[in-house]
């Protein structure tokens, strides 16, 4: 028997060895599959963190290239302009002496710039100083009230045409003359030295008189020395709106006479504004800032 004790315990000793000895092989292979695991899980974890801090710091490549690409980003331009020309850009003083660029073309031009994130700075200058201050790189682009000439054409390269101006005929609001042939044998007053004389001349029995600028003109007709006048439609809606009593009839466009923006060859802001002219063109808001500063009738269908 005490064999026998002594054979079941030495068997007993040996499953329990051999239990120990197993457990152990499992513990250690399951802490290492932990230890790999959490290994795993940080390099990801740190991964994913260096890769979102890339992100932040560095900027989005397309937005960078993009803004890159775009001429006016960040820039300040210098454009030309004469600031006697109301109702299309003019300068407004204020209490303190500083001055704004105001009108429909300035207005323009400044929303045509911004939207590519650039600024404008305005200088005014005499219309026949524009085409010479661009050929000698003072200014990088001149306003719009330039028609495209085949002379001017040589020198600089144009924009889309965005407006035409029209001649405008003013009257007293007891009359009506919606247009020239209205006009025979009446007598019509002109801004002396310009194209009006020929209109005024072209019209049957008319009596005509050369006035020295166009306010003058309009108050022939307030006083009753003259029928009408014809004078630039612009201006004389501008002229309307603080004098009652009077009324205008605008003429047809003419194809020559019409507004532009001139860049000097090779600009490299020009097909960027152009473009930018154009899509403003097709939304309506170049409308908009047209009849902003006139009226809807200076919008052509």
């Amino acid at each position: 028997m005490k064999k026998i004790a002594l054979l079941l315990c030495a068997v007993l000793t040996a499953g329990a060895l051999t239990a120990c000895s197993g457990g152990a092989d499992a513990t250690t292979a399951a802490a290492q599959a932990a230890t790999q695991e959490t290994a795993d899980k940080d390099g990801a974890g740190k991964d994913a963190a260096d890769t979102a801090a890339g992100s932040e710091d560095k900027p989005d490549a397309a937005g960078e290239n993009a803004a890159a690409e775009n001429p006016f980003s960040g820039k300040t331009v210098k454009v030309g302009c004469s600031a006697t020309f109301v109702p299309f850009e003019s300068i407004e003083m204020a209490a303190d002496g500083s001055k704004t660029y105001v009108g429909m073309n300035i207005d323009i031009i400044k929303a045509a710039v911004e939207k590519n994130g650039g600024q404008v700075e305005f200088v005014d200058m005499p219309f026949k100083s524009l085409m010479a201050a661009i050929q000698a790189g003072q200014i990088d682009f001149c306003s719009g009230g330039m028609a495209p000439t085949a002379e001017r054409e040589k020198t600089l390269d144009f924009s889309e045409i965005f407006f035409y101006p029209r001649n405008a005929i003013v009257y007293r609001a007891e009359d009506n003359y919606p247009d020239l042939d209205s006009l025979k044998g009446k007598k019509i007053a002109y801004v002396f030295g310009t194209n009006y004389q020929q209109v005024a001349e072209s019209v049957e029995g008319a009596e005509t008189v050369g006035i020295q600028g166009s306010p003058a003109c309009i108050e022939e007709v307030k006083s009753k020395r003259a029928d009408a006048c014809i004078v630039d439609g612009a201006g004389a809606t501008e002229f309307l709106k603080n004098n009652e009593g009077l009324k205008l009839s605008l003429m047809d466009k003419v194809d020559d006479d019409c507004f532009a923006i001139g860049f000097p060859k090779e600009s490299p802001y020009y097909e960027t504004f152009n473009n930018t002219l154009k899509e403003m063109m097709e939304n309506g808001e170049l409308d908009e800032i047209i009849a902003s500063h006139l009226s809807e009738q200076f919008i052509l269908d």
